[in-house]
């Protein structure tokens, strides 16, 4: 979530009913509308008491993750992660409180950024210290869908993509899957640990010292913490991935995780692809599919990197993320 940037006149009664079930007093609540996700609508609210607030409504057609979020915030915040912490929630609606400070999203990213960067590094490690007992999307009670890291791998989407011109979408994707489906068996079978899964600058706040506030926990699952750093480094420029690995681990990325991490990171492209496909983003399918193209070529010649050779900052389109 960003700044707020429109006051909301007449609150939906779904807005009000959800402070009131959570315990505040709704009557001259104020909302602000805050940048929404794929799944829900969150507004900023301010009680008449004064309670700085996040109240989320569920878009229509999509899942409902509150439990989900409810779950994880309570594990996070066992483990000293400065979580937002969700109060109240039903099928429909989700009231959790409101981080301090402002998300690591500057473009191009500041000094201070990159420091934030580090710090998320520190907090993202100690996150990976929670264990789960399965992979993949959790549920309200903190089970996933896979039974084995192989499963949740695997698990690929299936979805028409457009024909772009100078692309050759279907050959691409096809040769990943052939990648993907054969390295499989070399991932490590460690097991699983607690991932926030949308592990990105603007779910991250910052007061400029430390990491205040970490939100939107709709996305938790279970796997291997080399996908959630793969995760960050196709969508944050490669000065961000530098300072959130250097953050992350005591020394140089350790050798003998490389093959695994771009592996995740393919596979993580080839999901990123498929979502903006649907959401008619050429310019971001553009990027997908280099950075696909990218890791492709790498794993051929064995010339394998930590920081994408096809990092968001290289393409204009770069900033605009699911």
């Amino acid at each position: 979530m960003s700044a707020p940037d429109a006051v909301i006149n007449r609150p939906h009664p779904l807005l009000l009913d959800a402070l009131a079930e959570a315990g505040f007093d709704a009557t001259g609540a104020r909302f602000t509308a805050l940048r929404s996700g794929t799944d829900s609508l969150p507004f900023a609210a301010i009680t008449r008491d004064g309670d700085e607030l996040v109240v989320k409504a569920r878009r229509a057609g999509s899942r409902s993750r509150y439990p989900t979020a409810a779950w994880a915030s309570a594990r996070m915040r066992e483990a000293g992660i400065p979580a937002a912490r969700v109060l109240w929630y039903s099928r429909e609606a989700c009231v959790e409180t409101r981080c301090p400070g402002r998300p690591i999203d500057a473009e191009p990213p500041q000094p201070q950024d990159v420091d934030a960067a580090v710090r998320a590094g520190e907090v993202l490690r100690r996150l990976h210290t929670v264990g789960v007992s399965s992979f993949g999307q959790l549920d309200g009670h903190g089970i996933g869908q896979h039974s084995t890291v192989q499963g949740w791998f695997l698990a690929l989407p299936a979805r028409h993509v457009p024909n772009l011109v100078g692309l050759d979408l279907p050959g691409l994707l096809n040769r990943a899957r052939l990648i993907l489906e054969a390295g499989a068996d070399r991932l490590p079978a460690a097991a699983p640990k607690l991932l926030h899964g949308d592990w990105v600058g603007r779910h991250l706040f910052t007061d400029g010292h430390r990491i205040t506030g970490v939100v939107d926990l709709e996305s938790a699952r279970g796997g291997d913490p080399l996908a959630e750093l793969a995760g960050w480094s196709l969508r944050e420029p490669a000065p961000m991935t530098e300072a959130l690995f250097a953050g992350y681990f005591a020394g140089p990325f350790p050798a003998e995780s490389l093959l695994s991490l771009v592996l995740f990171r393919l596979r993580i492209a080839v999901s990123l692809l498929h979502f903006h496909a649907a959401c008619d983003d050429h310019g971001m399918v553009r990027l997908r599919a280099a950075q696909i193209q990218a890791d492709l070529e790498d794993l051929d010649h064995g010339h394998l990197t930590a920081i994408p050779r096809i990092a968001p900052d290289q393409h204009s389109s770069g900033r605009r993320r699911p």
